[in-house]
């Protein structure tokens, strides 16, 4: 998930604003083109690095807006928004697609070029209250990030990449995420979108129609299940019925012929039963297409319930095991997310991820000392040694070549 932000000075703005960032010599190349829908020059904010002799010609285009990286005062020989001296000027960078309000010195990064987290993030309100929500839910009309997104859309980058749509949950939104996607496939059908919902409120049938009218080939659902049974499930959840309504809310994505990723993730409650789930799933959902089993984010709402969640991967290796191997076995596409390699069982190897995020991915001091650390996925930012399981250690070269060797 990509929420970055930073302060500059802001000047000369009226009304909040999404800007693609671009450089002199993409706007000469690329022109409204860099983006992937309908925009003008207006919609572009020049990155302005040097203010020389080329620079100051451009201040003559019909842009959006300029954008210093540097110490500088404003131009006055451009009338149109301008932001100058960055509180950090690593945050903002060509190829973004910013967002900035009149009267907040803040700049929000809503798409970063190259990242593997991008995303538009759909609302912070949930129906449901994980005990492991790395983002806890707000009772809040944010209806607004519906527009931004529609707008935000028309400014990404044309190409391939994939797209996560998030919250919170997005189907509490159902008109506008209708329109998202429906928008996504009119605009980037190129990009794949992986859209993240506890799938509760599609026990509707009548999402069915609508999802098969919109019919994004290149969209995929993915829906958590904590467990093979409505007990351990709605637990974690801490929604009474929830079990009910997600294998319901399954069930209609498939009859919408919708693409399913199932996502599990570990913690204490939910490593004893992996390899009961793993069979629930083969046995009542062969049209899933993927099986994420994926390790704990101690961010949110997992720090205040870290003696009910928290379980030293080492200790859950037999149950990941066998869940992933069974999937595997037969035919069903497993993937270990968010774990240090040093944590799992070599024969898991070939199904090992490296998952988590760029930009709130850490490598601590052990690490550097790693045969293995270009292929690991090593820790979340919000790692700390509570969380730190007794198997992290630098893999040797002869250690690390085990695990090359079953990935091979």
């Amino acid at each position: 998930m990509l929420r970055l932000d930073t302060q500059f000075e802001i000047h000369n703005l009226s009304s909040t604003r999404l800007f693609k960032v671009i450089t002199p010599s993409e706007l000469i190349e690329k022109g409204t083109a860099a983006c992937t829908g309908p925009t003008g020059f207006d919609d572009l904010m020049l990155w302005m690095e040097t203010p020389d002799a080329t620079n100051q010609q451009m201040l003559s285009l019909p842009v959006g807006g300029l954008l210093f990286p540097t110490k500088t005062t404003p131009s006055n020989a451009f009338p149109g928004p301008q932001l100058c001296n960055p509180h950090d000027s690593e945050v903002v960078q060509p190829g973004d697609v910013i967002v900035v309000s009149p009267g907040s010195p803040v700049v929000r990064v809503l798409y970063r070029r190259g990242a593997n987290s991008n995303l538009l993030f759909m609302t912070d309100r949930c129906n449901s209250l994980c005990l492991m929500c790395s983002q806890p839910p707000k009772d809040i009309d944010d209806a607004w990030h519906v527009e931004e997104n529609l707008r935000l859309i028309d400014l990404l980058d044309p190409g391939e990449e994939q797209l996560g749509i998030s919250g919170g949950e997005p189907t509490l939104y159902r008109e506008g995420l209708l329109q998202i996607l429906a928008k996504a496939k009119a605009v980037l059908p190129e990009k794949s979108l992986h859209l993240l919902s506890n799938g509760r409120l599609l026990h509707d049938k009548s999402w069915i129609s609508d999802l098969r009218q919109v019919n994004h080939a290149q969209l995929t659902w993915g829906i958590p299940l904590y467990a093979d049974n409505a007990r351990d499930h709605d637990h974690v959840v801490q929604a009474p019925g929830a079990f009910s309504e997600t294998m319901q809310g399954i069930y209609n994505l498939a009859r919408a012929n919708q693409r399913i990723e199932i996502r599990v993730v570990m913690s204490r409650l939910t490593t004893p039963r992996l390899p009961e789930l793993a069979h629930f799933i083969f046995r009542n959902m062969p049209f899933v297409e993927h099986v994420a089993l994926m390790g704990i984010e101690n961010m949110g709402l997992a720090k205040k319930h870290y003696d009910e969640l928290w379980i030293d991967p080492v200790d859950y290796q037999e149950e990941l095991s066998q869940a992933a191997h069974f999937l595997d076995a037969r035919g069903v596409a497993v993937s270990v997310y968010n774990l240090p390699l040093c944590t799992l069982r070599p024969s898991l190897m070939p199904l090992y991820r490296q998952s988590i995020s760029d930009w709130k991915n850490l490598f601590i001091d052990t690490c550097q000392r790693c045969a293995g650390i270009t292929r690991c996925a090593g820790f979340f930012k919000s790692h700390s040694a509570r969380w730190q399981s007794r198997g992290i250690h630098s893999l040797t070269a002869d250690e690390f070549a085990e695990y090359a060797r079953r990935a091979s």
